[in-house]
């Protein structure tokens, strides 16, 4: 119960902090060409499939339904995409990790690519509907790299304190 609380709790505020991360980065960031797409979510989860549900399938694709909706909610106007894809996304981890050794390389190489799922599933589904996007080769330049880059980095940051977050809330568990 323990475990159920924290994460979602973190993912709560995973979720909050999302929408203002941008308006914290550095002016010559914010005023540039790229953009930066925070999945803040997808890296915590990833992480969580990782370490702590290798054996679950529900529980964190539960997780990635409830959030990618509540992120429709909140950020965007069309209903169900984000839910769709973070939860696709999150489907994409968990089957490599039934493959995959779970450490550090073996994670930075899984979130590179659920993360490349996420994008270009949501470039694919917001071209379907008609929603305005952006040029393919604009889209891997200007978007999807910085993107890519963004999240690798937050995953470095947040690796070591959640890994330790999901070890103290597995030995309450037990």
């Amino acid at each position: 119960m323990k475990r159920l609380v924290t994460i979602s709790l973190t993912m709560l505020f995973l979720l909050a902090i999302e929408g203002v991360a941008m308006e914290l980065l550095p002016p010559f960031i914010k005023l540039s060409e790229f953009y930066l797409t925070p999945h803040w979510l997808l890296v915590f989860l990833t992480i969580v499939v990782s370490f702590s549900y290798q054996h679950d399938a529900t529980m964190p694709i539960t997780f990635a339904v409830v959030f990618g909706l509540m992120t429709d909610i909140v950020y965007t106007g069309v209903l169900g995409v984000y839910m769709f894809m973070l939860a696709l996304s999150v489907y994409t981890g968990q089957l490599l990790n039934r493959f995959l050794q779970a450490n550090f390389w073996v994670l930075w190489i899984i979130t590179f690519l659920t993360i490349t799922v996420m994008e270009l599933g949501l470039l694919s589904i917001y071209s379907f509907i008609g929603v305005p996007t952006m040029s393919f080769n604009n889209f891997i330049l200007y978007r999807y790299l910085p993107t890519i880059g963004a999240n690798l980095l937050f995953l470095i940051i947040i690796y070591l304190p959640t890994r330790k977050l999901l070890e103290w809330t597995e030995e309450e568990e037990l």
